[in-house]
């Protein structure tokens, strides 16, 4: 599955939590932009993982937090990668 249609997933679950967002553009940072609380942020987490298996968004959240990258496109690219690494 690539980044791009992980990527759609993505918004789809965030605006059924959020329907007040309208959109969810892919530079958006979950937490800044979007003002995704812990609450949220974990049955986000909780939906990838039931849609795409075990994938363990710890290291990810925590790199991008701290450096501000914590976008929807890069949340997207990494369970791209991820779910690769686990298919090779």
């Amino acid at each position: 599955m690539n980044a791009h249609t992980i990527e759609a997933l993505l918004a789809e679950e965030i605006l059924a939590a959020c329907p007040e967002l309208g959109t969810v553009p892919s530079d958006a940072s979950l937490t800044g932009d979007l003002g995704l609380d812990s609450l949220t942020l974990t049955s986000l987490f909780a939906s990838v993982k039931a849609e795409f298996g075990h994938v363990s968004l710890a290291p990810w959240f925590i790199a991008a937090s701290n450096s501000g990258t914590d976008t929807v496109g890069s949340l997207a690219a990494f369970i791209a990668d991820r779910l690769a690494a686990r298919a090779a």
